[in-house]
């Protein structure tokens, strides 16, 4: 079985370890390791931003080096977008999965928000990931640990698939294609309402009917153009009486 742990080495921003906490919270992943070197608990402060996730905090483990935090662990993620001279492999986040163990804990290492992993740390991972983004600038800790959790969760490597059974379907009528029928009945009504300049331009019906029949509307969206359309008329109507 394939499990996880987010280790967060010297976190400097008590507000991102609580954001941190909530992200694992959400995507079901309960075991935090946080290496302080000065520090033997976690930072009140951290509290105010888990919100609904102080169980993550409570269960934390403070260490004072990464070794501790990697010593229970099977395989070791360093995640960093700074360029070392170092033989450990280096991958994009959306094909680390596809170099995972079967088995095992797998720990998630993220640095300090001011300057990242150092080289000795990276180096005690088995592989360097990095979170592509266009920009010269690195994702903020808590962003970086909640990209890589949904990138877990989408491959389907956490408990928590994350759909949910009870949300109420979004209803748009029937799926089916609108015929020429109801697309000559919306081009009958358009060409009542047209000015003389467009009705005037037989090409302008034809260019409309063979661009409706080319994008195959559904008979819900075609009625709702039909609506619209009607909407249009209305007020351009009630404007028209109110000038007079």
């Amino acid at each position: 079985m394939l499990s996880f742990r987010i280790v967060l080495v010297e976190p400097e921003h008590p507000h991102n370890v609580g954001f941190v906490a909530r992200a694992m919270h959400c995507n079901a992943i309960p075991e935090l390791y946080i290496v302080y070197p000065n520090r033997d608990t976690v930072n009140p402060e951290s509290y105010r931003t888990a919100h609904n996730s102080a169980e993550i905090l409570d269960a934390a483990k403070v260490v004072h080096t990464l070794d501790e935090a990697l010593a229970t662990a099977h395989y070791a993620i360093a995640f960093s977008r700074r360029r070392f001279d170092t033989v450990i492999p280096h991958t994009p986040l959306p094909q680390v999965t596809e170099i995972l163990p079967k088995e095992g804990t797998v720990a998630l290492v993220f640095g300090r928000e001011s300057c990242g992993l150092a080289l000795d740390e990276i180096e005690r991972c088995a592989m360097i990931c990095e979170i592509p983004v266009p920009g010269q600038m690195s994702l903020n800790l808590a962003q970086a640990v909640t990209t890589a959790c949904y990138e877990l969760c989408r491959n389907g490597l956490l408990d928590n698939r994350g759909l949910r059974t009870d949300r109420v379907p979004l209803k748009r009528g029937r799926v089916e294609q609108a015929n020429i029928g109801q697309i000559e009945n919306f081009l009958q009504y358009l060409r009542a309402h047209l000015t003389d300049r467009y009705q005037n331009n037989t090409w302008t019906e034809s260019a409309v009917r063979e661009f409706l029949q080319r994008l195959a509307p559904t008979r819900f969206e075609m009625s709702a153009l039909l609506g619209l359309v009607k909407s249009l008329v209305m007020q351009s109507s009630l404007k028209s009486q109110d000038k007079k």
